[in-house]
């Protein structure tokens, strides 16, 4: 598949249509990069071709069961290899999916699942972009609210998120629980309407019965995509010492 890299250089464009066709075109070129190396190695093994210092790398990590330093390099994957590929062929057919409702301007009114992004968090960027540029103000102007039981008043680009899931206790999209023994280690939370919004609007929750939780690229937690306020009832500390954190659903 050829895909010519994004064109538009007027402004004109979404910051929204920008990023998903720069992430579909380079999901492509790193498709392309990792089947170059695959079939690379099975030349090599075939005998039709001589062993070169990157594809003896590269057998090297796939026979340790990890993934390759130059796929990492283009783009933090899981460290599985065989999980690594799966996440970016399923990534790669999403992101096309994409693609077709942000030109037909669908895309924000269906519900979004930040799983199917390579770069989730450059996705929230370029919708803070999207609504600086409706409100005529800058970005240092806007901060990101949530909310979990409706819409967001004078939100300009309002989206809803799903396919959260959440480790360290239960919530019913009302306020958090502490988990019973029965209780899933992870669970899945209900989808919640996120939008950039004026620093002076008034805030969706009271500061005091809510709790900042960060979302992670996936459970090992090592690397944040946003926060977002979870109603908990109070006693922060308690969710706090228990581990309550959001992630994205694996591919």
């Amino acid at each position: 598949m050829k895909v010519a890299p994004p064109g538009d250089t007027s402004g004109n464009e979404s910051p929204i249509t920008s990023f998903i066709l720069l992430e579909r075109y380079n999901a492509v070129k790193l498709v392309q990069s990792v089947h170059l190396s695959l079939a690379a190695l099975s030349k090599v093994i075939r005998g039709s071709q001589l062993l070169t210092n990157e594809v003896s790398k590269l057998a090297e990590a796939l026979l340790n069961q990890e993934t390759p330093m130059t796929w990492i390099n283009k783009w933090d994957g899981p460290e599985d290899p065989m999980q690594y590929l799966r996440s970016l062929v399923a990534r790669s057919m999403a992101i096309q999916d994409w693609v077709s409702k942000a030109e037909s301007r669908q895309l924000l009114s269906e519900t979004l699942y930040l799983s199917e992004l390579f770069h989730p968090d450059t996705f929230l960027n370029a919708l803070r972009q999207l609504t600086a540029r409706s409100m005529s103000c800058s970005m240092d102007n806007l901060k990101f609210a949530c909310n979990w039981r409706g819409s967001i008043q004078g939100a300009k680009h309002p989206i809803k998120i799903g396919g959260l899931q959440l480790e360290g206790c239960s919530f019913d999209g009302q306020r958090l629980s502490e988990n019973q023994q029965d209780s899933p280690s992870v669970a899945a939370v209900p989808p919640c309407t996120v939008a950039w919004v004026n620093k002076d609007a008034k805030e969706i929750y009271n500061s005091d019965e809510t709790i900042s939780l960060p979302i992670y690229y996936s459970s090992d937690r090592d690397r944040i995509v946003t926060r977002l306020d979870v109603p908990c009832g109070g006693n922060q500390s308690q969710w706090q010492l228990c581990g309550a954190a959001l992630f994205l659903a694996s591919q």
